[in-house]
């Protein structure tokens, strides 16, 4: 995701010494960060169809999100996939895979203790079958092979980030998820000047309730 607030005065002048200070920060607190524990997913058997999963990487591009006040910087749909007999991940990632196509993998991935220092899992205020058709959406999307929008822009559907992909998948069952709200970015980053932040669809009125995943007792 983006950071929120930047001010935009002589921002590209800057942008290599923020690039530059956030490595370092990254890696600094990185160092300090305590070891990686797996989540608990066994709460698996009250996931809906159509549920949204939520997770905080490790990696830079979380830290620039979670400075800015935002406790998870990454969302996908939740798909229980009956060939496998197990709940997956829609999601829209940069840098897991080149080209950085949409994927579906399996939550377990997702929620590894590699990928999420911490997750939780959310239900939008909707009857079963609006979820489950949105969940259809996002297959479709994913068999299309849609990459990973880097520009971060709204008005092009060609391409989706991971908050986009969830809203539009919900937007086409007729759920806006967002009720409208936009996060201001600075243009360096997406020329639309904004975006959909995962606290966006957290926070909103469609929003039934969070349910943070707790650290798996070893």
């Amino acid at each position: 995701m983006l950071l929120r607030n930047v001010p935009t005065t002589n921002l590209f002048e800057k942008s290599r010494f923020t690039a530059a200070l956030f490595v370092g920060l990254s890696l600094l607190l990185s160092a300090c960060s305590p070891a990686p524990q797996p989540l608990d997913l066994s709460v698996s058997d009250e996931w809906r169809e159509g549920d949204l999963a939520l997770r905080c990487g490790w990696g830079v591009e979380s830290r620039m999100v979670t400075m800015q006040g935002s406790y998870y910087s990454h969302i996908g749909i939740l798909h229980y996939d009956t060939l496998s007999a197990q709940w997956q991940v829609i999601h829209a990632v940069p840098g897991e895979d080149e080209p950085e196509y949409l994927k579906a993998e399996p939550a377990t991935v997702f929620f590894s203790a590699e990928r999420a220092q911490r997750g939780a899992w959310m239900r939008i205020r909707c009857n079963d079958s609006v979820a489950q058709h949105a969940v259809q959406y996002a297959l479709t999307k994913v068999q299309q092979h849609i990459e990973f929008d880097n520009n971060y822009l709204l008005a092009d559907t060609a391409q989706l980030y991971c908050t986009e992909l969830v809203w539009l998948s919900y937007l086409h069952q007729g759920l806006d998820i967002t009720c409208g709200r936009r996060q201001t970015v600075p243009t360096i980053f997406s020329k639309e000047g904004e975006c959909i932040f995962p606290s966006t669809i957290e926070e909103s009125e469609t929003s039934l309730f969070v349910k943070p995943l707790k650290t798996q007792s070893l």
